[in-house]
């Protein structure tokens, strides 16, 4: 025997549909040119055994193995076929409305499927095609289908611009979503200062246990707090006078996030006059919206 082409499921009339079922069985019968002679055993070799069972007590008490495929089908169609409301189908379809989640071709889809047993005849394309207008709802897809002229519309024509709607709905949505989120970059960013006049050696930063103490007004070693041309200086952190910011104990105990390097030059530079480098590293936050910095926040 030839190698038979495709393949059929097993019939279980809990868990399928007869329609589908029959359909699908009548092509592989054709598609593999079974015999009338044989049609039978090839379709009671597909049936569960409840449906088997189901299909020997349709035909009692006639034997079922000896029937015709066509006395077969007939039973089961009759039997698992409902017998249907024409107006209970055509409610259906005038009350269905496209899903949020459900897409245009699946809309479509659908109401075509709900038409299958309404009997609309010459009137199906023209109902169909209201139907999916009208389902989809208030919107931008529906306003766009209203201005079309409703004798010349089709079902396929309406779909097509339902689509290309659709496609610039979306587009719109994610280009405002876009521009609107502002494109936040933090960078290290230095400042550095520098003072000349003053010699030493390499030391610790600042706050650290060096040779020389440091100035308690500005942070330096070159000169007494008594004779710093800032002990005057209101401080910017806490308000008090007699220190400068760089020294200010409230400054030091903040949270905020500031790093601040001091660097010394090496004690054997070449130059007579060496170099007093402070360097402070800031974060800042700058917040680009619409391809315009709108803001700068130092961290």
């Amino acid at each position: 025997m030839s190698t038979l082409i495709g393949n059929i499921n097993v019939f279980d009339h809990k868990n399928h549909e007869w329609s589908i079922f029959h359909s699908r069985l009548s092509q592989f019968l054709k598609l593999n040119k079974i015999t009338d002679d044989n049609k039978s055993a090839v379709l009671l070799t597909h049936l569960s055994d409840e449906s088997y069972r189901l299909a020997r007590d349709l035909v009692h008490p006639k034997d079922l193995e000896k029937l015709s495929y066509d006395e077969l089908t007939k039973a089961l169609g009759d039997h698992f076929t409902p017998k249907r409301s024409t107006f209970a189908d055509r409610a259906m379809f005038y009350e269905a409305v496209k899903q949020d989640n459900e897409s245009i071709e699946d809309w479509a889809a659908r109401i075509r499927g709900l038409a299958v047993y309404c009997e609309f005849g010459s009137a199906l394309d023209t109902l169909l095609r209201d139907r999916f207008v009208l389902g989809l709802g208030a919107g931008a897809v529906r306003d766009r289908l209203f201005e079309q002229d409703s004798a010349t519309l089709t079902l396929a024509r309406a779909l097509e611009i339902a689509q290309q709607a659709e496609c610039a709905r979306r587009a719109r949505s994610s280009v405002a979503g876009a521009a609107a989120e502002p494109r936040v970059k933090e960078e290290p960013v230095y400042r550095v200062s520098e003072r000349r006049g003053f010699q030493g050696r390499r030391g610790p930063a600042y706050g650290g246990a060096g040779d020389e103490p440091r100035c308690s007004v500005c942070g330096l070693k070159n000169h007494d707090a008594s004779k710093c041309r800032f002990k005057n200086y209101k401080c910017v952190v806490c308000g008090e006078k007699g220190h400068l910011k760089k020294v200010c104990k409230v400054q030091r105990a903040s949270v905020a996030r500031v790093n601040n390097i001091d660097t010394v030059p090496d004690q054997d530079h070449d130059d007579d006059e060496h170099n007093c480098k402070e360097c402070q590293l800031f974060n800042l936050s700058v917040e680009e919206v619409s391809g315009r910095r709108a803001q700068v926040t130092k961290r």
